[in-house]
C-alpha cells in the first residue's frame, strides 16, 4: 500500500469558524503546496471538515464553510495538486466533535445526567453521540459526499473516544438490553466505584461501542472508496484514561495506528514502542506538534534541535513522523516552519531505506488500556507506572517492547515482563501469565488490586489496605542488596496505602521487605514530628518478595516502585528486574549515558542499531565515546557499517557479542552489523 515507505507526513489544522469574512480569505492552494514541497512532505493530511463541523466542499448534508463561496474547489484543487506531484493525500474528518451538527441537531448530542445537551453548558465543542442513529446516518452521508467529490489515498477520522458519559435514550436502552443491568447512579461521576460490577459493565460496553462505531465508519469508507486506507486517531490509547474508553478495538478498525501526542521524550519513546507493537501494518504514525509546547502556542515553534530530536526518536523506532501545524485564521501559513522541517527531513531521508526488520526485545512492559486507573482510588495508576517502568529500562539499555492485551500469545519471547498496577485480568490472561512463569519466565508485579491475578501468581490472599497513607518498605537482610541505601532503620517511603496480604507458603518465597508504618496516622492531630511522618511501627506484613514458581520467578512489591520517578526508586526497580532476569544474557549491552536510548532491529542478514541522545533539545552537544555490544550468533559478522554513509567501523567479536565504539554521537546515529 501507499504508506509502506512513506515516513514524512504533515497536517495543517483548520478548525476555523466562518463568522468573520476574513477567515480563510487568503488561503492559497499553491502556497500550501509549496510549503509541503520545501518541507519534503510525502503524504499531507488535508482538512475536509473540522471540529467546527463546517465542510470544505459544497455539501448538501451539512454546512459549507463561508470562505468557499465562489471558490468551492479550493481544497480539492490542493489535493489534486499534491497528488499530481507525487504526494499521497489523506483526508481529515472529525467524528463526535462536530459543533454544527450538534447545534442544528441537538437531539444527536451527548446528554448529561440532568438531561441537558453538553453544548448548553458552554464551551467551544459540540459533541454528538455515536449511538444515535440519526448522527450515524448523517456521518455516512457525509462520507458519501466526500467519496463523490475528492480523489484520496486515505481517510483519517479524529476523536474516536467518549468525551463524557452520555445519558441519552439510545445509550441507556442499549446498556440495559446488553447487560440486563439498570442504569447506575451517576450522581458522583466521574468518581465512581471501579469495583462495582455494574460500573465495570458500563465501561466494558462503552469500550465495545466505540470500537464498533470505528469499525462501522471504516467499513462504510472502504465500501464507498475502494482502495482507500482508513486510520482513526488512536492518541487516546496513550494520552487518555479509562473514562474515554478508547482501546485497541478502535485500532482494529485502522490499517495502521496513528495518534497526536504531546508528552516528554520518555512518553514519546513509550508510545512509539506501543504503536510499533499494535499496528496492523508498518510503519506506525507518530504525530507531533511543531509548536512549543502545544497547538495553543501557535506562534512559538520548536527549535530545529528539539523538533529534529523528536523526529529522529520516531525514526529510531522505524516509524513515520507526522508534524502538525495550524493555519492562521486568515488562511496563511508561516513558511519558516517548512524551511525548518525541510532541513530536518533532509537529514532524515538517507536513513529511510534502513527502516526495516523486527524490533529486538529481551523484556516487555505490559500496558493495558482498560486498566488505566487504580481500583482502590489511589494515585498510582497503571499508565503512569507503565511509562515510568519503561523509562527505567531505557536508562539501563535493556531492549524491550511495550505489549498490549492483544499480545499474550507472544509472552514467551521475553525473558522478563513488568506488569505494573494491574486492576483486573481475564481468565485467559491469568492462564497465559501462569504458563509463562511456569515455563521459566520472570514477572515483576506491583500491588494486588487484581486479587485473582495475585493469587494465581503468588498463592497469596489480598487483604485490606493500611489505614495510613504514609507507608514504608523496610528491607529484610536478604532484601538490602536490592533496596539501594535503604534499610530497616531508614526504609523506603510511599504516599499511599499498602495492601496487607497473607501467604500460605504455596510457593518457595524469599522476603525482600516488610511494611513499616509511621508512629501516627497522617490524618491525626497527634504526631511524632510536626513536619514529618517518620517510620515508627514495624509490622510483620510482607511488602516485597520473590517467589519461585515452576521454572520461573514472580517478584512482587506491595507498593509500585515504578510510580515514583525519583532516581532512588528507579535504581531499586532495576535491581529487582535484574533479580528476575538472573544470569540471562541481554541482546544489547552498552556503556552509553543513561540519556542515550538504543533501539535495535533484526533483519534476515543484519542487525540495525540506532542511538538517540534524549538531551539534545537545545544544544547539539556531542556525547563522549561509548561502546555498544550486540549479541551475535553464527560466527563473526562480515562488517559493521556506520549509516547512511556505509563507512566501515572497527569491531571485535568475543563471547558471542559484536562490540564497536561510537566515538561522537550528536542527536542520532545508526549502525548496521552485517
Amino acid at each position: 500500500m501507499w504508506y509502506s515507505n512513506v515516513y514524512r507526513r504533515n497536517l495543517v489544522d483548520m478548525h476555523i469558524e466562518d463568522w468573520n469574512p476574513q477567515f480563510l480569505s487568503k488561503f492559497s492552494a499553491q502556497t500550501y503546496y509549496e510549503n509541503l514541497a520545501k518541507a519534503k512532505i510525502q503524504a499531507p493530511m488535508i482538512y475536509l471538515q473540522s471540529h467546527v463541523g463546517h465542510c470544505y466542499w459544497p455539501t448538501k448534508t451539512g454546512h459549507m464553510h463561508g470562505a468557499l463561496r465562489g471558490r468551492e474547489n479550493f481544497i480539492r484543487a490542493l489535493i489534486e495538486k499534491c497528488r499530481a506531484n507525487g504526494m499521497y493525500a489523506v483526508g481529515y474528518y472529525s467524528l463526535i466533535y462536530n459543533s454544527w451538527a450538534n447545534d442544528n441537531h441537538p437531539e444527536w448530542g451527548i446528554i448529561n445526567a440532568a438531561g441537558k445537551n453538553l453544548r448548553q453548558r458552554g464551551g467551544r465543542h459540540g459533541l454528538s453521540c455515536p449511538n444515535n442513529p440519526g448522527y450515524v446516518e448523517f456521518t455516512f452521508r457525509q462520507i458519501e459526499e466526500i467519496a463523490e467529490y475528492f480523489n484520496l489515498d486515505g481517510m483519517f477520522y479524529d476523536m474516536l473516544f467518549w468525551p463524557d458519559l452520555c445519558h441519552c435514550q439510545h445509550c441507556k436502552k442499549r446498556f440495559t438490553e446488553e447487560t440486563c443491568c439498570d442504569w447506575p447512579d451517576t450522581s458522583k461521576w466521574p468518581a465512581v466505584d471501579m469495583r462495582d460490577p455494574v460500573w465495570l459493565a458500563m465501561f466494558e460496553r462503552r469500550r465495545v461501542w466505540m470500537g464498533e462505531f470505528a469499525q462501522k465508519v471504516t467499513d462504510e469508507t472502504k465500501r464507498l472508496m475502494p482502495g482507500v486506507t482508513v486510520e482513526h486517531n488512536c492518541a487516546s490509547l496513550i494520552a487518555g484514561n479509562h473514562l474515554n474508553c478508547q482501546t485497541e478495538l478502535v485500532n482494529e478498525a485502522c490499517d495502521y495506528v496513528a495518534g497526536d501526542l504531546y508528552g516528554d521524550l520518555y512518553n514519546h519513546s513509550f508510545a512509539a514502542k506501543y504503536y510499533y507493537g499494535v499496528t496492523k501494518n508498518q510503519p506506525f504514525e507518530y504525530m507531533t506538534c511543531r509548536c512549543n509546547a502545544s497547538l495553543q502556542q501557535h506562534t512559538v515553534t520548536k527549535t530545529e534541535e528539539a523538533l529534529g530530536l523528536e523526529i529522529m526518536l520516531t525514526a529510531a523506532h522505524h516509524g513515520a513522523s507526522f508534524v502538525i501545524d495550524g493555519i492562521d485564521p486568515r488562511g496563511t501559513m508561516d513558511g519558516r516552519v517548512y524551511d525548518r522541517l525541510g532541513k530536518i527531513f533532509e537529514r532524515h531521508i538517507p536513513y529511510e531505506q534502513y527502516f526495516k526488520g523486527d524490533m529486538i526485545a529481551d523484556a516487555a512492559v505490559w500496558y493495558s488500556t482498560p486498566n488505566r486507573y487504580n481500583a482502590d482510588g489511589q494515585p498510582c495508576d497503571h499508565k503512569t507506572c507503565a511509562v515510568n517502568a519503561a523509562r527505567t529500562l531505557i536508562e539501563n539499555h535493556i531492549p524491550f517492547r511495550v505489549i498490549a492485551d492483544t499480545a499474550f500469545e507472544t509472552l514467551g519471547n521475553y525473558k522478563f515482563i513488568i506488569a505494573p498496577q494491574i486492576n483486573f485480568t481475564t481468565e485467559y490472561q491469568r492462564a497465559k501469565l501462569v504458563e509463562y512463569v511456569d515455563k521459566g519466565g520472570a514477572i515483576y508485579m506491583s500491588g494486588c488490586c487484581d486479587a485473582e491475578l495475585f493469587a494465581a501468581l503468588t498463592g497469596g490472599e489480598a487483604g485490606e489496605l493500611t489505614k495510613s497513607t504514609r507507608t514504608y518498605l523496610a528491607p529484610t537482610k536478604e532484601g538490602e542488596a536490592y533496596f539501594d541505601e535503604f534499610n530497616a532503620a531508614y526504609p523506603l517511603p510511599f504516599e499511599l496505602r499498602m495492601p496487607l496480604v497473607k501467604f500460605g507458603g504455596k510457593y518457595p518465597r524469599t522476603d525482600l521487605a516488610a511494611i513499616t508504618l509511621p508512629y501516627t496516622d497522617p490524618a491525626e492531630q497527634k504526631f511524632a514530628s510536626i513536619h514529618l511522618n517518620p517510620p515508627g511501627i514495624a509490622t510483620k506484613y510482607i511488602g516485597a518478595a520473590v517467589f519461585e514458581r515452576g521454572k520461573g520467578k514472580v517478584i512482587w512489591s506491595a507498593a509500585p516502585l515504578e510510580f515514583d520517578s525519583r532516581i532512588n526508586f528507579r535504581r531499586i526497580l532495576m535491581n529487582l528486574c535484574r533479580l528476575g532476569m538472573g544470569d540471562a544474557e541481554m541482546s544489547i549491552k552498552s556503556t552509553a549515558s543513561k540519556k542515550v536510548e538504543l533501539v535495535t532491529f533484526r533483519t534476515e542478514d543484519s542487525v540495525l542499531v540506532s542511538a538517540v541522545d534524549l538531551e539534545c533539545t537545545e544544544e547539539l552537544l556531542p556525547r563522549p565515546a561509548f561502546d555498544i555490544s550486540v549479541k551475535w550468533e553464527g560466527g563473526a559478522p562480515s562488517e559493521v557499517l556506520h549509516l547512511p554513509d556505509r563507512r566501515s567501523v572497527p569491531f571485535t567479536c568475543e563471547d558471542g557479542y559484536v562490540k564497536f565504539t561510537v566515538f561522537r554521537l550528536v542527536v542520532f546515529d545508526m549502525f548496521e552489523i552485517r
